[in-house]
């Protein structure tokens, strides 16, 4: 084998011309295309399933938690003495029962989209990455779990490949309806 820039031998298993330093064979890979390589391996297509199950259990366990606020907001007047027909003269706790409700509202927003999350990921609806990801970064303030699941889900949609992985990924009820006998 012969250098095609200098025309002297070089060895088998060479990568590169003793005599003028040009790379032989094949083409040097750049970093850049190396790393996009090794993050769109598949890496959103074996996840997904994964990440859109974690995120109905964490949307189902939120709708838990809510129901025990509202039934500790409703049950709480009774067990403090607040009973009927009784008016309210503790200031600081009156309003109590009222806040419960209003967190337990704002926590079922969360829990509504963390279903909603899931059923996105789960038929690779294309609105559902951006979603997951917006999610996922909320999901970093409440640690350990919140936070873990957080970290995954991004690990996962976040880079520009998995992007486009995502992207490429065939939607679920499409498929379904291209399915002959359906």
């Amino acid at each position: 084998m012969f250098c095609d820039k200098c025309g002297a031998a070089i060895t088998s298993g060479a990568q590169f011309c003793s005599s003028c330093g040009k790379a032989v064979g094949a083409a040097p890979i750049s970093a850049q295309a190396s790393a996009a390589r090794l993050v769109s391996d598949g890496r959103v297509q074996r996840h997904i399933q994964l990440l859109a199950t974690l995120w109905l259990v964490n949307g189902i366990l939120r709708f838990a938690e809510v129901g025990s606020i509202f039934i500790v907001g409703r049950i709480l007047p009774f067990l403090v003495g607040w009973g009927v027909g009784r008016p309210f003269t503790n200031f600081p706790f009156d309003f109590l029962p009222f806040g419960l409700y209003a967190i337990g509202c704002l926590l079922a927003l969360f829990g509504v989209a963390h279903i909603l999350l899931a059923w996105g990921l789960f038929q690779r609806e294309p609105w559902a990455r951006t979603l997951g990801l917006v999610i996922g970064f909320l999901a970093l303030l409440r640690p350990p779990f919140g936070t873990a699941l957080g970290i995954y889900t991004i690990w996962v949609l976040l880079p520009q490949p998995a992007g486009e992985e995502y992207d490429q990924l065939p939607r679920a009820i499409v498929a379904a309806r291209l399915q002959p006998g359906r």
